[in-house]
């Protein structure tokens, strides 16, 4: 097991400490829902950093099984009158069974045919929750989903949610970390290296394919189905491949292989957009260009041209604020 530094493992525990008080200090209901689906992309965003960045199975139809989590959810207590927490255990269930399915063409296709296939999933489920309107109202939206109860406690307010969404979080990180540093982390990493080589090694490699999109699977279907009853209501055009797309550059932006910086980009690049309104028609063109800045310029190659920077200001100064310098 790789241990954390302790001045990192402190800096991390400050930071959720700083997200578990947020909600006490956010000027209003809105950015406390604004976190609240920042939460839900993050989960989903843990499912891609095992798919793609520990396995290496490119996904651009993430956001079916988000879909599929939420519609399913909400048929079931709506149409059926399940209780919200089986009806969001059916959709987690849905999704991952999907998932499952979706790993038998990733046996056979990699690399830009696997993600045409994922993008072609992606749409056929997208097209069912317009089409299928007796269950899901079609384009016109599924209203009145109930709220979730979980153990005989209505989770109604956007507090309540704020901290529940939270808590799964962190548990999710916490697994996934578990995964990434055990038998099956490092197969998924041997397939993504060299597939013919991890079989050679004794590696099996359907399994672990099945695996990482069953994992995927679960934990978008988990936040849809959450984000289902937590917004009361449910659109087509909030599941389209655009959303697929934001999902992977989360991703991708937040290192791929890195659970902590998936989750801290699905977080950012949902609040984001929200704290740029104010730009107006300006805002698309400033958040392209940061993604871009982010993408093209590693996180730790500019927070050392930052630190440097700094140092050399403070040189001049005569005082340095991170350590020892060399002259």
């Amino acid at each position: 097991m790789i241990a954390m530094r302790p001045e990192r493992l402190k800096a991390i525990a400050i930071v959720f400490g700083l997200l578990a008080a947020a909600p006490l200090f956010l000027p209003n209901r809105y950015y406390v829902y604004i976190f609240n689906r920042g939460f839900a992309n993050a989960l989903a965003v843990i499912g891609l950093v095992i798919l793609f960045g520990m396995g290496g199975q490119i996904s651009l139809g993430h956001i079916a099984f988000f879909t599929l989590g939420a519609y399913t959810s909400a048929i079931f207590s709506v149409r059926l009158g399940w209780p919200s927490a089986a009806a969001v255990l059916a959709g987690v269930a849905l999704a991952s069974i999907w998932g499952a399915f979706l790993s038998v063409p990733a046996f056979k296709l990699s690399g830009p045919f696997l993600s045409i296939c994922t993008v072609a999933f992606g749409e056929v489920v997208r097209l069912l929750t317009i089409n299928l309107v007796s269950l899901t109202n079609g384009p016109y939206g599924f209203y009145g989903i109930p709220s979730l109860i979980l153990f005989g406690r209505r989770i109604g307010s956007e507090k309540a949610w704020y901290f529940l969404l939270w808590s799964l979080l962190v548990f999710a990180i916490l697994a996934a970390a578990r995964l990434k540093r055990s038998y099956i982390g490092r197969a998924l990493a041997a397939i993504r290296e060299d597939e013919t080589a991890a079989e050679v090694m004794g590696i099996n490699v359907r399994a672990m394919k099945t695996l990482a999109f069953v994992c995927a699977a679960f934990c978008a279907g988990l936040a849809g189905a959450l984000y289902a009853h937590m917004s009361g209501f449910l659109s087509p055009e909030s599941f389209t491949g655009e959303q697929s797309f934001s999902l992977f550059s989360m991703t991708v932006v937040g290192g791929q292989e890195s659970v902590l910086g998936g989750v801290a980009a699905g977080v950012a690049l949902t609040l984001l957009p929200e704290l740029m309104r104010f730009l107006q028609e300006y805002y698309i063109m400033i958040f392209s260009l940061i993604v871009l800045l982010i993408v093209l310029l590693p996180l730790e190659s500019m927070m050392e041209r930052a630190k440097m920077w700094m140092a050399g200001l403070a040189r001049e100064g005569g005082k340095v604020p991170w350590g020892r310098c060399s002259k």
